[in-house]
This record gives structure tokens, C-alpha cells and sequence, in this order.
């Protein structure tokens, strides 16, 4: 069966593709019944990791990993978890394995013990590159058959082209939709393609770590001040299931609520407290008005692409998606910003999970092209003594063929004896070229450029010397579709090279570069 996998901050769900269909999964387990499976990871009583329904099932547990992604988001792959002892993606691997077992055994989809999970994933698009192969690794192991991610706002807006199919007419002036989805814990805005049903990521614009748990921290805040406790003196495990409770009560609100309910009696043994929300909004409003900031950038940036965003005939609509985004001063902020181009997805915390099903679906008929959605580059060894350069190699909205790799190439004649390459990769640039917003360091490594070092076991132990210009010295950049970068630096005039996976861990300094035969 071919599925739509949501993993999200706080909730991961499901839709199926079935025969033009794409059902939402509900699972039930014990006095469980919802359509979705918590995002959850937590350490029962004997120190053992439970992921999912079984974790919300646990009544004491020792430690709780809520919002699990954007825990994750800040780890490399093969990074330790403080207090769990397992890493990123052994994390990410064990919850997925349990979501599996519970789509087989707790779900109302008509699957078979033992058959084949085809799934389509999704990742935020201002998602770093690591954290794109730690979802197609962990969903890999896992046991599914992943048959391609795409960004969350591109999934979301197949589901906007299936509520509205008018805006695919081919008589219609609709050529892009704007997403806007604010999930648990990140917040993407992006314009997608409508024309020719060809869904093209346009432009994108994100904030990693803004959501609907911001939102329940600051309740929790309010409502520790309101009871006179400071957060700190809040175990771990007591300072999640307080946050969840206060998540309860956050997603109970509707447009006429006056007050809110917060009951922390279990966790804390105090009295249920009453908490006014024009203070609690006026305390979330920063956060929300951050998420139109980034918006308004968006449409800014449109006329590079030959729209006119003052055109409101071009615009499909403002589609609002993500769980956090029936928080309701959300849409009374975006409704006094956008008006009548403002549509709410009729499921919005589903939104994205339907898009990735009819995206897996081939009877669908649906063509998506992707775009990178940040900048990589490398800082190189300035001359003369200067400070280091940055140079971008990939740019934000680089469009590949589709299913293809991007290939860049890079040619030189350097000065030094070694080249020593860090990289980067960062959400924006700076006027002068140099990395701005949120960064994110990738590892270094050195070639030798003088052939005297090539078999060399130590180069980061010996100084970089400057000399005149030497060998011509060429670097092949290939990013692939599941976020992995590799690099082969080639000496064309001494013949040798070697290559590096930038994803995974460089190989040891002193490994041996490959010899060329010849010419």
C-alpha cells in the first residue's frame, strides 16, 4: 500500500491512497482513538524506550521526549542523545519501527501482516540537508519502501489543488498558492506552482524552531507564575507532562473563548487555574507576527520568479495548514493581514499527509518539481594573508531536472599547499555574500595540493604554506535528492584525486588519494 507519512513535531500522521481516495488512518489502542500517532518517546519504569501510542500509554515514566522532531533537528545522525544513550537516528528509527507495528496492528487501513509500506515523507523546507537524510535513513530502516520526500508546503499544496481544482483549469489565471504551515514546532511559508499541474517550489522562506509548543510554553509559564512555582523546580519528566497538559488545553480554544482552563493537578497537586488569554495571546503574538514577517518576505520576492504578487487574480490563495495553525489569534492576525485571499485547510494538521498520498499515488497525475531550499558552501583560505572567503555553492532555489542531482564545479589554481575546506550550509546570505540566518556547520576537510604531501597520514598537523599558483585543481559538487552532498577534488596536472561524502563522516584526513593512469 502506498502511503502519506506526516512525522510532525508533536502528532505523525497517515493518509493511504485507495483508488482515488486518500483516507486518513485512525488508530485505536487500549482507550486510545485518534487519527494520528503522538510524536512521543519516553523511558518506562525499567529504563526501556517507548515510542509512540505505547509511550502516551505509560503513567509514571522516567524521562518524556514530546515534540520528538525538533529534538532531532538539532542533532547529526550519528549524535548521542544526552540522557537517552542512543543516537539521533536510532531514535528516529525505533519510533518509526513502532509506527509501523501500529499501522499493521492498530489502524482501520485494510493491510495484510507482512505487506509492503510504499511511503512518500515529507520534511520541513527550511530543513537542513542532515536532517533530510536522517528522515530517508530512518524511514528506510524502519522497514518502509520510501518512494520520495517532499517539502511539507509542496505536499500541502496537492492537497489545496484536490480542494480546489478549479485553480488547475487551464482557463483559470491562478498560477501559485502560498502556503502558510505552522506545525508543532516549525513554521514554513512557501509559493508553489500551479500551472500545467506542474507543482514547483518557487521560493520558501522558514523558521526551524517556531510552533505550537512555543505556544504551550508560554501557558505553562503563565500558569507556574499564576501558582507562585518557578519552572525550574520542575523535574524533566514532570516539565513534559505539564507542557502536554497544557497542550490539551491550548487545542481545546475556539474563536469565543474568554478564558482557559489549565489542570495541572495530577502532575503539580494544585487546584485547576484560570488564566485570562488576552494576556496569554499578548505573550504569543512576537511568535505569530514573526510567521507573517517571513510571509510578506515571500511575496516580496515573487517578481524574480515573473509573478506580480499586487495580482491577487494570480494567486490561488493564503493556505493555511499545520496544527498550530487553529490557534486562534493565528488566523485573526492573518485575516486583518491577508483578507479574502485567506483559505483554511478543511483538516489542517492532515493537510500534508493527504498531499504526500496523492503525491505517492501514479494515478494521481501529478508532476513535482523540487528546489533546494538553503545555501551550502565552503570557506576557503584567503591570499596574501587575507581573511577567509565563503563561497556559495548551492543557492536557495536551485531547480534541478527533475529526479536529477545538482552538479557544481569548481576550478583553480590555488597558492597553498593544502586546501582546507569547511563547510556550511545557512538559511540566507548577507549583502556581501557571507552566510546569515540560521547556520549550520558541516564538517571540514584538507586535500593536499602540493603532490610532496599526497601520501601524507597527518595534514592537519602541518601548516598551511603560500606559495606561487600551482596545479590546476578541480571540485565536483553532487547534491542528490535525499539531501546528501558528495565532493571529488581532482589535481588535473599531477593526477590524483579523492572523493567525500559530506553527509556522512568525512574518511580518516591521511586516507589515500586514488591515482589517476593517465590523461
Amino acid at each position: 500500500m502506498r502511503l502519506g507519512v506526516d512525522f510532525g513535531t508533536t502528532r505523525t500522521v497517515v493518509a493511504a491512497a485507495l483508488e482515488g481516495r486518500y483516507p486518513v488512518a485512525t488508530f485505536s489502542r487500549g482507550e486510545w482513538l485518534g487519527d494520528y500517532v503522538p510524536s512521543l518517546a519516553c523511558l518506562d519504569a525499567e529504563g526501556e524506550l517507548r515510542f509512540g501510542l505505547e509511550a502516551a500509554a505509560l503513567e509514571s515514566p522516567q524521562l518524556c521526549l514530546p515534540s520528538m522532531k525538533r529534538v532531532l533537528s538539532a542533532f547529526a545522525p550519528d549524535e548521542e542523545i544526552p540522557d537517552l544513550g542512543v543516537s539521533a537516528l536510532a531514535l528516529l528509527t525505533g519510533y518509526l519501527e513502532a509506527l509501523r507495528r501500529a499501522l499493521l496492528e492498530s489502524s482501520n487501513l485494510p493491510l495484510r501482516a507482512g505487506e509492503a509500506l510504499e511511503a512518500m515523507v515529507a520534511v520541513p523546507a527550511n530543513a537542513s540537508s542532515r536532517q533530510r537524510f536522517l528522515t530517508l535513513e530512518a524511514f528506510a530502516r524502519a522497514g518502509f519502501e520510501v518512494v520520495g520526500m517532499l517539502n511539507e508546503p509542496t505536499a500541502a499544496a496537492l492537497e489545496f489543488a484536490r480542494q480546489s481544482p478549479n485553480a488547475l483549469s487551464p482557463r483559470s489565471p491562478k498560477r501559485y498558492v502560498v502556503i502558510y504551515d505552522l506545525g508543532g514546532g516549525t513554521f514554513d511559508t512557501a509559493a508553489i506552482s500551479l500551472e500545467g499541474r506542474r507543482f514547483s517550489l518557487l521560493s520558501s522562506e522558514g523558521i526551524s524552531r517556531l510552533g505550537g509548543h512555543d505556544f504551550d510554553a508560554h501557558l505553562l509559564a503563565l500558569a507556574l507564575e499564576g501558582l507562585g512555582l518557578p519552572e525550574r523546580s520542575l523535574s524533566q519528566a514532570t516539565h513534559g507532562r505539564c507542557l502536554e497538559r497544557c497542550r490539551e488545553a491550548k487545542e481545546s480554544l475556539h474563536a469565543s473563548s474568554r478564558r482557559i482552563l489549565v489542570d495541572l493537578s495530577a502532575e503539580l497537586g494544585r487546584e485547576p487555574l484560570v488564566i485570562d488569554l488576552d494576556g496569554y495571546y499578548d505573550r504569543c503574538l512576537p511568535l505569530i507576527e514573526r510567521t507573517v514577517e517571513r510571509v510578506e518576505h515571500l511575496f516580496a520576492a515573487l517578481g524574480a520568479h515573473g509573478l506580480d504578487p499586487s495580482d491577487a487574480r494570480q494567486l490561488g490563495a493564503l493556505y493555511v495548514v499545520g496544527g498550530a495553525a487553529a490557534f486562534p489569534p493565528v488566523a485573526r492576525l492573518l485575516r486583518r493581514r491577508f483578507a479574502r485571499k485567506l483559505q483554511l485547510a478543511p483538516q489542517g494538521h492532515a493537510a500534508t499527509a493527504v498531499g504526500l498520498a496523492i503525491a505517492a499515488d501514479p494515478e494521481a497525475d501529478v508532476l513535482v518539481r523540487e528546489a533546494t531550499t538553503r545555501h551550502f558552501g565552503v570557506w576557503r583560505e584567503g591570499e596574501g594573508g587575507r581573511e577567509k572567503r565563503f563561497d556559495p555553492l548551492l543557492r536557495k532555489g536551485d531547480l534541478p531536472a527533475a529526479g536529477e542531482p545538482l552538479e557544481v564545479r569548481r576550478r583553480y589554481r590555488p597558492r597553498h599547499s593544502i586546501g582546507h575546506l569547511r563547510f556550511l550550509e545557512c538559511s540566507a546570505l548577507g549583502a556581501q555574500g557571507q552566510p546569515d540566518g540560521e547556520l549550520c556547520p558541516w564538517g571540514e576537510l584538507r586535500f593536499p595540493y602540493d603532490p610532496a604531501l599526497l601520501d601524507h597520514p597527518e595534514l592537519d598537523a602541518l601548516p598551511i604554506e603560500e606559495g606561487d599558483r600551482g596545479a590546476l585543481i578541480e571540485e565536483t559538487y553532487r547534491y542528490d535528492p535525499d539531501g546528501t552532498i558528495s565532493v571529488e577534488i581532482e589535481n588535473r596536472t599531477h593526477g590524483y584525486r579523492r572523493r567525500f561524502h559530506l553527509e556522512a563522516r568525512l574518511p580518516p584526513l591521511g586516507a589515500p588519494a586514488e591515482r589517476r593512469s593517465g590523461r
